[in-house]
């Protein structure tokens, strides 16, 4: 083989986007038949999958998305570009309905019958299933319908198309899922819209979001769609909402506007929320609202302020419980200056760990919940740090006794109020945005005292448990001023060096100017 055909050959093999450009045909918005070159969406899938099968040898990938990014078509090329240049590799398809199915793999199979002569496999099987090469590769289709799906058979790729909407959905990890190995080379990809808390995809996107199990969690915003813009006409003005929403995502008129017809057609903002999501936790929600408003968080995390060193550092901690994680969050005025999450701990090793934080930081003051604290709190209490270190129970006796029912109830509105201002700082992390997003909106009682969920409620609703938002609300249990002591004591008990400085007086006031 002469050396140029080689190196086309090689390249045809091992640069996939060189292959589609050049082998596969997709029908543009107009119908017509062009070259498939991958738009800015499905660029970011893959090179996001081919960074994780770079470092782990294989894919398991869940895509979040907006309806119609391409992302089912980008899918079928990658997998069809393996079958076509890869001996005895099994691709198969799942879809929620025998329509979608049809539709999965007429592209396929015109990806096949297109493909140029030099570059195509005999197919020795062809129907409206399936698609079998004369390389051992073979390509095939079906659709959900029980959870049993999958059991017998072996593939090495996988794609479930709008896995959300599959009947039986808390079974696809005991049936389709398994009928992939764990051996190099295979892939799993799981795509869908939002459609609810209450399935498989969902609690796998919380999952992928704090890092549990094999699964990345990649998400397409609707506004990456080329198209999904509309001409404005000459009397468009935005509203107030709009203008804000504009900001927060750097998007101009035409967006804006086509963004206001698509929900007058779904006549429901949160339905248009659901199907075209701005961010990983607004296409999850329902009709119910969270306690912190989606774009004001989103705002705080593209924010960028300075830490203001007058400001006193405080830590939150929230300890584990069974299952849950240890999470300490440090803030300093208006910013998240940091935060840590462990999956595994036990009380004295979280007590080095707040000792160190305090040492190496300077915290001023550090809330420890004292539910699932008590034993680490009397230890820092040991090592001398007794005024630094303060235990607050959620059930206790709010400030504002006269507003909220307890102190837990206290510290969220207290965190949806800091939430709200204009020149807040959090991390631009999913996994701090998703759990900022998991607490219901607040209730009230008969009494007139506003309250919200308990912990356990929310993990058992939406399937996480919201350690990251407990661990920030404890850093507003209780009013704080930085303190200007400049002496400590150092002093080092069992092989933990702590230091003690002079006592932090908290503030004996209510907070003002609350919104309720």
């Amino acid at each position: 083989m002469p050396d140029n055909i080689l190196r086309t050959h090689n390249r045809l093999t091992n640069d996939f986007l060189f292959f589609a450009k050049h082998c596969l045909q997709v029908k543009n918005k107009s119908g017509r038949l062009v070259p498939f070159e991958l738009n800015f969406g499905q660029k970011f899938i893959h090179n996001k999958l081919e960074e994780q099968k770079r470092l782990t040898g294989k894919v398991r990938a869940l895509i979040l998305k907006a309806r119609q990014m391409g992302c089912s078509t980008y899918i079928a090329g990658r997998f069809y570009h393996k079958n076509n240049r890869i001996p005895n590799k099994s691709t198969f398809i799942l879809s929620h309905q025998a329509a979608t199915t049809s539709a999965l793999f007429s592209i396929v199979d015109r990806f096949h019958e297109l493909c140029p002569d030099p570059a195509k496999p005999k197919a020795i099987v062809s129907n409206r299933r399936q698609l079998k090469f004369e390389n051992g590769s073979e390509y095939t289709v079906g659709t959900a319908g029980s959870g049993d799906v999958g059991r017998g058979f072996t593939t090495q790729l996988l794609h479930l198309s709008e896995v959300a909407f599959f009947e039986n959905t808390d079974d696809i990890q005991t049936g389709i899922l398994q009928s992939v190995s764990d051996e190099e080379g295979t892939e799993i990809i799981a795509e869908s819209t939002a459609n609810g808390m209450n399935n498989w995809f969902y609690q796998a996107c919380m999952d992928a979001l704090q890092g549990k199990g094999d699964y990345i969690l990649i998400f397409l915003p609707w506004f990456w769609q080329p198209e999904y813009r509309r001409e404005v006409p000459p009397d468009f003005a935005m509203t107030p909402e709009e203008i804000q929403y504009a900001e927060t995502y750097g998007l101009d008129e035409e967006q804006i506007f086509w963004r206001r017809k698509k929900i007058e057609d779904l006549k429901s903002e949160w339905k248009f929320m659901q199907e075209y999501p701005a961010n990983v936790m607004e296409a999850f929600q329902t009709s119910g609202d969270s306690l912190i408003d989606a774009e004001k968080a989103m705002r705080a995390r593209k924010r960028n302020i300075l830490n203001n060193s007058t400001e006193p550092l405080i830590l939150g901690v929230d300890p584990a419980r069974t299952n849950d994680r240890t999470v300490l969050t440090l803030r300093r005025g208006r910013k998240i200056v940091d935060y840590k999450v462990y999956d595994l701990m036990d009380e004295m090793r979280l007590a080095g760990i707040i000792v160190n934080l305090i040492e190496s930081r300077g915290v001023d003051k550090c809330f420890v919940d004292k539910g699932y604290g008590y034993g680490t709190i009397d230890r820092l209490h040991e090592l001398g740090y007794r005024d630094k270190v303060i235990g607050v129970h959620f059930s206790e006796r709010p400030i504002e006794d006269d507003k909220f029912l307890n102190k837990r109830s206290e510290m969220a509105f207290a965190v949806r109020d800091w939430i709200g201002g204009d020149d807040v700082d959090i991390p631009d992390d999913d996994n701090f945005f998703a759990d900022l997003l998991s607490i219901p909106d607040a209730k009230e009682t008969s009494r007139g005292l506003w309250y919200i969920e308990s912990k356990d409620n929310i993990k058992k609703k939406y399937g996480r448990s919201p350690d990251i938002f407990d661990s920030l609300m404890l850093t507003f249990a209780y009013p704080v001023r930085k303190n200007l002591e400049n002496t400590t004591i150092r002093k080092k008990i069992d092989g933990v060096t702590g230091k003690s400085g002079g006592p932090l007086k908290t503030l004996n006031r209510t907070r003002r100017n609350r919104r309720l």
